[in-house]
């Protein structure tokens, strides 16, 4: 009688002990599951210029919806600075102002200046225009971004086209601004430093 209780009791033992790592398993094997998803992307081959973009979609974490501001930002900062139509010449230097330190500033004032050959306004006058289309943007670190774009200029029949990067150093402030103003840059994004240099394309 009593060695049948006990070995009811070591059988009993030993499943509750079986029970408990079945589940133990089970709740191991459940989250080592979200590992093993698989992120879908597109890549994207120009065919003319043979250029590769990935296409990712937006998700829900807080740096993706943080890169995808600054990439905004970047590329119309880039569109504004590079780009003209004499007839949206003056909104985009005030654009550009806007999205710049007083530094920078200064800067773009002094090459957008008549007096400067290599003026926007002396090079392409009213005549000709310069078309910016984005190809790729870049977070090198939080405070500087790659833009790489192409640039079309057609002067009546002559279209050329040019590809180049820009380099931008940025920052959010929280600086004062008229409600105006703020309508152009929200979230207070401005360049302390930009360069563009020609890139080659084989």
């Amino acid at each position: 009688m009593i060695r049948a209780e006990r070995s009811t009791r070591v059988a009993w033992f030993v499943a509750i002990c079986a029970s408990i790592l079945a589940a133990a398993a089970v709740f191991a094997v459940a989250g080592l599951t979200p590992l093993k998803t698989v992120q879908p992307f597109v890549v994207r081959v120009d065919n003319s210029t043979g250029i590769v973009d990935v296409v990712s979609a937006l998700t829900a974490t807080a740096g993706t919806y943080d890169e995808a501001v600054t990439k905004y930002f970047a590329a119309r900062y880039v569109r504004a600075r590079e780009a003209y139509v004499w007839s949206e010449a003056e909104e985009n230097f005030r654009t550009v102002a806007l999205l710049s330190t007083q530094a920078e500033q200064q800067r773009f004032a002094a090459l957008y200046r008549g007096s400067n050959p290599e003026s926007p306004q002396n090079i392409y006058v009213r005549s000709a225009t310069a078309r910016i289309n984005i190809v790729s943007i870049s977070l090198i670190n939080p405070h500087v971004v790659s833009v790489r774009y192409i640039r079309t200029v057609t002067r009546g029949e002559d279209v050329r086209t040019t590809h180049w990067v820009a380099t931008l150093t940025f920052a959010y402030v929280n600086a004062p601004m008229s409600a105006t103003d703020r309508l152009v840059n929200p979230l207070g994004f401005v360049v302390s430093e930009y360069r563009a240099d020609p890139e080659a394309i084989n």
